[in-house]
């Protein structure tokens, strides 16, 4: 899953993760975790985190990296947004 999530970024030497959790099935979203995710450089003194949403199905894996604009809400509905601070991700 990291190294999924990871090849989101090819050009960053540094790819930081943190608060992964495994999503349950109460979003009605086909995602299998959540955490956040950093690619800075070794300079960069503060990492700049994103939220990520790993799904996995049979055949597929889809990674999903959400900027401030999907977390106000625009594109990501708030039943997702309140799973995501119930299980930590946030």
């Amino acid at each position: 899953m990291q190294a999924r999530v990871a090849a989101e970024f090819p050009g960053a030497p540094l790819v930081r993760f943190r608060k992964v959790r495994p999503m349950t099935v109460e979003t009605g979203h086909d995602i299998a975790f959540c955490g956040q995710v950093s690619s800075t450089s070794p300079e960069q003194q503060e990492p700049n985190f994103h939220l990520f949403l790993y799904g996995r199905t049979a055949e597929t894996e889809t990674v999903q990296i959400l900027g401030s604009e999907s977390l106000n809400g625009y594109r990501v509905g708030r039943k997702l947004i309140g799973a995501l601070r119930r299980i930590g991700c946030l």
